[in-house]
């Protein structure tokens, strides 16, 4: 198992070498007078337009924008390693400062989406075999062919109307006011930056409440769609555990079908839930823009947009490194809970029948 991730991790760096080299590539199509608003802060409002071209040709000499690709990949690079991803004007700080500061909210709702939407992918996949062809059967083939089919934006401004204009339930944004306030005293401290987990660390109970109560009408939008998709495999997969041998054999000893299902069939048909749930929860990251802008929330997903409406370069870059590596990331404990899950994948590898 420790040769196992040990391999997988050894290939995170040439993904993200490989991620880099297109990135470059795709900037280096720009003239360097685009390029060189990365370095500048809007600072064009205190300059007049000569003293402005005299510093962006200053700070391309200084950048190394006008030298041979390789030499500015490289530059490129090393200031990405010591933490210089360049300034965006709309968020008013260093880049790499912002992801920081609103990539835990991002997360956090992925997370909040993420882990409901897997569980009860298998309850309600595992009961639609229970009892399939009957009425509980249909029901949960109707509800993931709507959750799947329905727009989330429109599911979001269908809740946001119902349960915060009019019930006055789930309010948006990321937090209260006096949450606000609070999380910025001394008597906090952050720990993880996820709101919900900071409060339980700090043993503040309304904290949590009004985190969970914010993260309720976003989390559930996000994270219907992918419940759909993932309900479906796991129903179609436990089907098909279910006409093979092992079942049979199973069910000659006696056993209920209920036990049939979950001693024996269940652990084989999550498998493809887990590398399914992998994906799903790094597409998360880039389809949660969209639901940010409509609850307000103040994630890393709103503020890019704002960005690109701007046409913010070190933004655009920042999000796509961001993205990619979460995308890896989860492919990583993705394929650790496949390993966990399927003892088979633990003895190809300590037996080295398999490179993996």
């Amino acid at each position: 198992m420790v040769q196992y991730i040990i391999r997988r991790l050894l290939v995170i760096p040439l993904i993200m070498f490989l991620v880099s080299v297109i990135i470059f590539l795709l900037i280096l199509q720009l003239p360097a007078e685009e390029r060189v608003t990365a370095y500048l802060p809007s600072a064009r409002a205190n300059l007049s337009e000569e003293e402005f071209d005299k510093l962006v040709q200053i700070t391309i000499k200084r950048y190394g924008l006008d030298k041979p690709p390789v030499l500015q990949y490289t530059s490129w690079v090393s200031n990405l390693v010591r933490g210089d991803w360049g300034f965006s004007p709309s968020w008013r700080q260093p880049v790499l400062e912002g992801l920081m500061q609103r990539a835990p909210a991002t997360i956090e709702l992925t997370l909040f989406a993420m882990f409901p939407s897997c569980l009860l992918a298998i309850i309600l996949g595992k009961l639609s075999v229970q009892k399939l062809g009957r009425f509980q059967d249909h029901l949960v083939r109707t509800s993931t062919f709507l959750g799947w089919s329905f727009p989330p934006f429109i599911l979001a401004l269908i809740l946001l109307n119902v349960f915060y204009a009019w019930l006055k339930w789930f309010p948006p944004e990321r937090m209260s006011i006096w949450a606000s306030a609070f999380i910025r005293s001394d008597s906090f401290h952050s720990y993880t930056g996820l709101l919900t987990v900071d409060a339980l660390l700090n043993g503040n109970l309304p904290l949590f409440g009004d985190a969970l109560s914010h993260l309720a009408l976003p989390g559930f939008t996000l994270a219907l769609a992918e419940w759909a998709l993932l309900t479906r495999i796991m129903r179609s997969s436990l089907l098909e555990v279910m006409s093979m041998d092992y079942i049979t054999t199973a069910r000659s000893k006696g056993l209920q079908e209920r036990a049939v299902i979950g001693q024996h069939a269940l652990r084989n048909a999550v498998l493809p839930l887990i590398s399914t749930g992998g994906v799903i929860s790094a597409s998360l990251i880039t389809s949660v823009t969209v639901i940010e802008i409509v609850f307000n929330f103040n994630g890393v997903g709103r503020w890019a947009v704002l960005a690109f409406q701007s046409t913010e370069i070190p933004v655009t870059v920042g999000f796509a490194l961001f993205s990619c590596g979460v995308t890896v990331l989860s492919s990583l404990i993705a394929d650790i809970c496949y390993a966990i899950a399927d003892p088979r994948i633990r003895l190809f590898v300590e037996n080295g029948e398999v490179a993996v």
